[in-house]
């Protein structure tokens, strides 16, 4: 019964939402929410496989995909990240996460975009003064997952968010929820999470929304399963936003004995990304493990190709 019931509320919300959101499909709604820093994708392994990464996280870097995949951590695991963001911006991220009992994760993350500084200019001084402004945006976030049966795992993550632009700042609050079920067919798993839930948040005078997202997806191995020689896993993924059209992500993850991984991935109906590509390694000594990963996102004409590099590993 409970293994319906889940079901039954995916399937009514996924089918609610791209229902209101279908009405609206030809208009993008862009300028309809602040901290955009939020939507960058912080980890090199789902970089990689085009985004389609909420029912395949399953690592420490689920905190920032769906903190329910938190889960299957077994020791204490972390994480860091760096992203060559458009225009010279950066993006770094860092996570840890450790078990507490036999069923629930706690985990702490941090993400903090860095765009370059720049010369302020008045009436008076149009060429400017020589002060430089800076900008930027953070957000620190506290998770909590639980596996409530061996199938079914839910998860929430608060977070609080800040940007600046010289001495002026906007504080928000937002929380995701999410869940991860194993479906019993071969390994086929199904997740669903909603991002950036939270009241709208107020820079000087004005006020302005959170990015919120609502995500569904599903994944499965084609060939071997976790911990086979070669395992082929694919993913498909859709994006509900309030501050864009619907959106879809496709992506695969090829391993290679456990050590060496390649992605894909596509986007469809962004503005600037489309196909992704990636590469892992992890390489394990005991119960220690290592892994370094590299992503690289095809941007239009008009901005650099980003790039991404994730490390972390457990102890």
């Amino acid at each position: 019964m409970k293994i319906r019931l889940y079901l039954t509320i995916i399937l009514l919300c996924s089918f609610t939402t791209q229902n209101v959101q279908g009405q609206e499909k030809e208009f993008k709604r862009v300028g309809k929410s602040g901290f955009s820093f939020l939507k960058i994708s912080p980890s090199a392994r789902a970089a990689g496989m085009g985004d389609a990464f909420t029912a395949v996280a399953n690592d420490i870097s689920a905190i920032f995909y769906n903190p329910a995949g938190l889960t299957h951590i077994d020791q204490f695991d972390f994480t860091f990240g760096v992203t060559n963001w458009i225009v010279g911006s950066k993006l770094y991220s860092g996570a840890i996460a450790r078990p507490y009992g036999k069923r629930s994760v706690l985990g702490l993350s941090i993400v903090q975009f860095s765009p370059e500084e720049f010369e302020e200019t008045t009436v008076l001084e149009p060429t400017g003064t020589g002060r430089l402004i800076s900008v930027g945006d953070v957000s620190i976030g506290l998770a909590y997952a639980i596996k409530l049966t061996d199938q079914l795992s839910f998860g929430f993550k608060g977070k609080w968010i800040e940007e600046w632009i010289d001495s002026d700042k906007a504080h928000g609050i937002a929380l995701d929820f999410a869940t991860y079920y194993y479906s019993g067919f071969k390994d086929l798993s199904i997740a669903m999470i909603m991002k950036n839930f939270g009241p709208e948040a107020e820079y000087l005078s004005d006020k302005f929304k959170l990015p919120l997202y609502f995500n569904v997806n599903t994944a499965m191995s084609i060939i071997g399963e976790q911990g086979s020689p070669i395992r082929l896993l694919i993913s498909a993924e859709s994006a509900f936003a309030t501050d864009y059209r619907d959106r879809y992500h496709v992506g695969s993850e090829l391993q290679l004995l456990n050590i060496l991984s390649i992605r894909g991935g596509y986007k469809f109906f962004y503005d600037t990304e489309d196909w992704t590509a990636g590469i892992g390694l992890n390489v394990k000594t005991g119960r220690k493990k290592i892994f370094v990963d590299i992503a690289y996102s095809n941007f239009s004409e008009y901005f650099e190709p980003p790039f991404r590099l994730s490390v972390g590993g457990s102890f």
